[in-house]
């Protein structure tokens, strides 16, 4: 007994001496040296709004996640919340529906949510003239189709040539390593998932975008105001920041969803499921007619320098495509963030096509198919079906992402 004992107490304190040795593959936020910007806005922001009435857009992915400390912080410097702006998935980011009706009572702070994909522009421009100041404080990924930006967009537009002011506090996401990728939307496939005038990859913080929109498009007709994340070089990996990932929807809420969803999010426009109404969104994809999901895991290892692999899985989504069924299919496993995400998604429903050609189809709404509406316009899904390689499709838009890379820079903050 004494000497199992002393060779467990002994192991233990091997153990406890080499425990830095362990890799760590994310910053703790207490070793963090990047200052949120919520942090600055209720330091030194805040106060020199007394007085005023304001508009807020937002959720748990900004200063959302506290409305006690809103609320407070509110009321101590005698600002008055007039309005709140409803996103796509409502204020507590919970909603996998879009709201039915234009305006709900928010029960969090008893004021109107003015949910802005329901409300007409020119309503929208006389809420924002009753405020002095509207703040937008939502966390983004780096996409076009992520609709935040068309509600930034939106709100832009309506604030054009007023006295009201804008503040944006910035945020870092997990495409900040990335340049401007794909293509822009074309007028035919305008929709909400695709307002904001990017690329497909922006290439911006939401900061970086309101400044590129105010000079590029609204002649700097905004009174606008972005509060930087401090600390934050260019190149930095969300991970490497120590910044707490907090879920800006439903099915974004782990890190990884978020990084494979720069791809799988174009999955969306194929007859399966990306997970929606599972435990790992934008982890799992399937249907059941993917009966053999091996072959397919196999093809995808030949791409991605080992920057991911593709595990065999099987789930039962309770909402989205296939909804209730049995899905076969894989789950995304990423292992290094450096990948291509449009090589990626290009590659992976090129292969899926292949792999099962009687059963693979492209999903189509009322007038359009659904990946012509989140790529901008039918050359994704027509070089596909005419069995382009992915080099020979990257090459006939390669030149506008060089272009729009060098639009962009003069706004680039970090």
């Amino acid at each position: 007994m004494t000497n199992y004992f002393f060779r467990f107490s002994l192991s233990f304190l091997v153990l406890a001496c080499h425990g830095n040795t362990v890799p760590q593959f994310r910053v703790h936020p207490a070793d963090s040296k990047v200052r949120l910007s919520q942090d600055i806005f209720y330091e030194k922001i805040l106060p020199t709004m007394a007085g005023k009435k304001l508009m807020l857009a937002t959720n748990p992915s900004g200063i959302g996640t506290n409305p006690k400390k809103i609320i407070s912080s509110l009321e101590k410097h005698k600002i008055t919340l007039e309005h709140l702006i409803g996103l796509e998935h409502g204020f507590l980011g919970l909603e996998e529906e879009f709201s039915q009706t234009p305006v709900t009572m928010d029960s969090t702070f008893n004021r109107p949510l003015y949910h802005i994909y329901r409300i007409k522009d020119s309503e929208l421009r006389d809420l924002v003239k009753e405020v002095d100041f509207v703040l937008f404080d939502v966390q983004d990924v780096g996409m076009r189709c992520y609709t935040y930006l068309s509600v930034l967009k939106r709100l832009m537009d309506a604030l054009k040539n007023t006295k009201t002011k804008l503040i944006v506090l910035d945020h870092i996401h997990v495409a900040m390593h990335l340049p401007p990728m794909g293509e822009k939307m074309s007028p035919k496939h305008l929709n909400f998932a695709g307002e904001f005038p990017s690329l497909l990859i922006t290439g911006m913080t939401t900061g970086e975008a309101a400044l590129f929109y105010n000079k590029e498009y609204l002649k700097e007709s905004v009174d606008l105001d972005v509060i930087p994340v401090e600390g934050y070089k260019r190149g930095m990996y969300f991970e490497d920041t120590g910044i707490p990932w907090t879920t800006p929807s439903p099915n974004l809420p782990m890190v990884d969803s978020a990084r494979n969803y720069l791809s799988l999010v174009l999955l969306e426009g194929v007859n399966v499921s990306v997970g929606r109404g599972t435990q790992a969104p934008f982890v799992y994809f399937g249907a059941p007619w993917m009966t053999n999901p091996e072959e397919l895991a196999s093809k995808l290892s030949a791409i991605g320098n080992k920057s991911y692999y593709f595990s065999t899985v099987y789930f039962k989504p309770t909402f989205g495509p296939h909804k209730g069924k049995i899905c076969s299919g894989l789950r995304m496993n990423l292992v290094r963030p450096d990948y291509d995400p449009m090589l990626l998604a290009y590659e992976l429903i090129r292969l899926m096509k292949e792999t099962y050609p009687n059963d693979f189809k492209w999903s189509k709404g009322s007038t359009n198919h659904w990946v012509d509406q989140l790529w901008g316009n039918d050359h994704f899904r027509s070089a596909i079906n005419d069995g382009k390689t992915y080099i020979e499709f990257h090459n006939t838009y390669l030149s506008d992402e060089e272009k729009e890379r060098k639009k962009i820079e003069p706004y680039l903050i970090y």
